[in-house]
């Protein structure tokens, strides 16, 4: 993670500018939560609601919709900007190559790299980076909240998301395992191609064409099969992910509900674990696909370090 580290450092004030308006944008909607919990409480009871607390919670709404403006703004810019920064990289480090060793590459490779590392990790940055940031927030912030207000239904709601991020751990190895090796019987598929423009030619003249359409079908039915196997793999961890992740939602209905039966709990505060849920379980629900696709991101990484070139920094190789 070398790379993706001194990328990052060479534009630290705008990535701590991206995590920050996540972290804003968690505390306005933490604060909208406690005055959601207010507003139905005063209803329930049968009072009406005063003047000042509609206006403040107009204020907390546009307040929560500048902040989700702002980090959605931030976030996408920061994530151009470093994608651009390794696009940039990767040609320079060509260019700065001697027309020698530019001649020894073999373009096949280099063409699979920029169809495959370079746009997987674009790809990524551009998708999963800051929304794995912004709900790692979330999700450290609303159990903090949660346990603040009522310990004991956060503890006994959230005891079944150990079970889950051990699942999680293993489901996302093997998710990453799969798409691995799609992505390399893929960049097979793409230097076999490359070879075969190359001796086009020599092809032709030997009539050995449809011996090498046939190994060429070969490489094209494995990147196919890995790929599907890949996505059915995905699909059926993922799915498993998401019946696991219910299980908090289904013990808010019933330790909350008989709490507020028993008059431990009010009512607005009910709602508001219900209203928040989805931050912890619905993170540990995608986090499968997340994880693998980090494993995947990293993996990507380290093969495209000694390939690029930073301004102003020279990659180990």
């Amino acid at each position: 993670m070398f790379l993706l580290l001194t990328m990052i450092r060479k534009r630290l004030f705008l990535a701590l500018a991206a995590v920050l308006a996540s972290a804003l944008l968690v505390t306005v909607t933490l604060w909208w939560n406690t005055q959601l919990s207010g507003i139905i409480n005063t209803i329930s009871e049968g009072n009406t609601l005063s003047k000042n607390v509609i206006i403040l919670s107009t204020i907390i709404m546009l307040a929560m919709c500048t902040a989700n403006f702002l980090k959605t703004y931030i976030s996408e810019f920061v994530c151009e900007i470093l994608t651009h920064d390794l696009r940039m990289g990767y040609a320079r480090y060509f260019s700065s190559l001697p027309l020698s060793e530019i001649e020894k590459l073999n373009a096949g490779e280099q063409l699979s790299k920029l169809q495959n590392e370079i746009a997987e990790v674009s790809r990524y940055i551009n998708g999963n980076l800051f929304q794995l940031i912004n709900d790692s927030i979330t999700f450290i912030a609303t159990i903090t909240w949660l346990l603040f207000i009522n310990a004991r239904l956060t503890l006994t709601v959230n005891l079944p998301v150990v079970v889950i991020m051990v699942y999680v751990f293993y489901s996302s190895k093997i998710i990453s395992t799969a798409t691995e090796r799609s992505q390399l019987a893929r960049g097979q598929m793409n230097k076999y191609a490359d070879t075969l423009l190359v001796l086009f030619p020599i092809i032709r003249l030997y009539e050995a064409s449809q011996m090498m359409l046939l190994n060429y079908n070969k490489e094209v039915s494995e990147w196919e099969y890995q790929t599907v196997r890949a996505e059915r793999i995905r699909a059926r961890l993922m799915s498993l992910s998401g019946l696991l992740s219910s299980i908090p939602l289904m013990l808010i209905f019933y330790v909350g509900g008989n709490m507020v039966i028993n008059d431990i709990l009010t009512f607005g505060t009910l709602y508001v674990f219900l209203n928040l849920s989805g931050n912890v379980s619905g993170v540990m629900m995608n986090m499968p696909g997340f994880i693998a696709s980090f494993r995947q991101f990293s993996v990507n990484m380290r093969r495209l370090m000694p390939m690029i070139l930073l301004d102003g920094e020279e990659q180990p190789t």
